[in-house]
């Protein structure tokens, strides 16, 4: 594989791993939307309208078998991994400003 090639693989690669206070190559938002609830709120009703995200996630954080070992460790029967992923991308997405 060539590395002097703008837009490699190596070149991306480097850019996902660097680290938040190196700065990131994306554009800060204009700040999380007004109309938009905070996530504890949506959670927390007893009826939410849900749409499905597709994604795939790098193996080696072994993300599946780490969220088994939790849901194991603290007894929990049901693991809510739609609700953690909303979670996360909230604040991920709240931090840029969007």
């Amino acid at each position: 594989m060539r590395t002097d090639v703008p837009g490699s693989h190596q070149e991306q690669h480097g850019r996902a791993e660097a680290a938040p206070s190196e700065g990131t190559p994306w554009a800060h938002g204009p700040g999380r939307p007004k109309d938009i609830p905070a996530t504890a709120v949506i959670l927390n009703q007893r009826i939410i309208t849900r749409e499905s995200l597709d994604s795939s996630v790098p193996a080696a954080l072994k993300l599946k078998k780490r969220l088994k070992r939790f849901a194991l460790d603290n007894e929990l029967d049901h693991l809510p991994i739609g609700d953690i992923v909303a979670v996360a991308l909230d604040e991920w997405l709240t931090t840029r400003g969007f």
